[in-house]
């Protein structure tokens, strides 16, 4: 069996759940408040050089006790630590940073900063640049977590792994500057092409190889 249908057979065999998740993606931007959009930019954040079981379990005590809104720093900071998080003293500080300039509202700051170019490319960019705490990576989670990753990739250490054994990209990155990242995000497009499967899926497809359950 080839590379491309062992991962295609994947994506066949679970499209009806990966097409629903997607579709909630899509419905969160379209249908969420300000919470659930900050939150989404938080658990993004908290995704950076972390597993994105401990960002989830973060983000669920953070919103269940209103903290994530409302807590001070060092509140915030032990949940992130009880949770797991690394670096969770840089990251809790961003969450307030972040906090104070786009919540409450955040929605409508999203929408007028950073979606109004039309340019999906471009929107990313200026969020890797705004928001404390984003690379391409947090931005690109950012956008398909809110359903717009059609164009772009999340690219990781792991993701990278997964290119790597299918002969997508020679070797892992050992950092991943901006070159870098476009370069295997292009790499990456024209991989899931190949094996057809829609970019924005790609990578909980690699997800669905290790492990049964899709964490977002």
């Amino acid at each position: 069996m080839s590379a491309g249908t062992e991962l295609h057979d994947i994506y066949i065999n679970h499209k009806n759940e990966l097409e629903n998740r997607l579709d909630d993606f899509r419905s969160r931007w379209a249908e969420g408040s300000d919470q659930d959009i900050f939150e989404e930019l938080c658990y993004c954040l908290c995704t950076a050089r972390e597993k994105a079981k401990y960002a989830f379990a973060a983000m669920g005590s953070l919103r269940k006790t209103k903290k994530l809104f409302k807590g001070s720093e060092a509140e915030i900071d032990a949940v992130l630590l009880e949770s797991g998080i690394a670096l969770h003293p840089a990251k809790a500080q961003r969450i307030i940073q972040n906090r104070e300039i786009y919540y409450p509202g955040t929605k409508k700051k999203i929408e007028k900063e950073f979606l109004c170019f039309n340019d999906i490319l471009l929107s990313r960019r200026e969020l890797k640049n705004r928001i404390n705490g984003f690379g391409f990576k947090e931005a690109s989670h950012f956008l398909r977590n809110l359903g717009f990753g059609e164009k772009i990739c999340i690219l990781d250490t792991h993701t990278a792994q997964q290119l790597v054994q299918y002969k997508v990209i020679s070797e892992r990155p050992s950092s991943w500057t901006e070159k870098k990242y476009l370069e295997v995000e292009r790499a990456m497009i024209g991989f899931a092409k190949k094996v057809k499967i829609p970019v924005d899926a790609l990578d909980l497809v690699f997800m669905l190889k290790e492990n049964p359950e899709i964490i977002k």
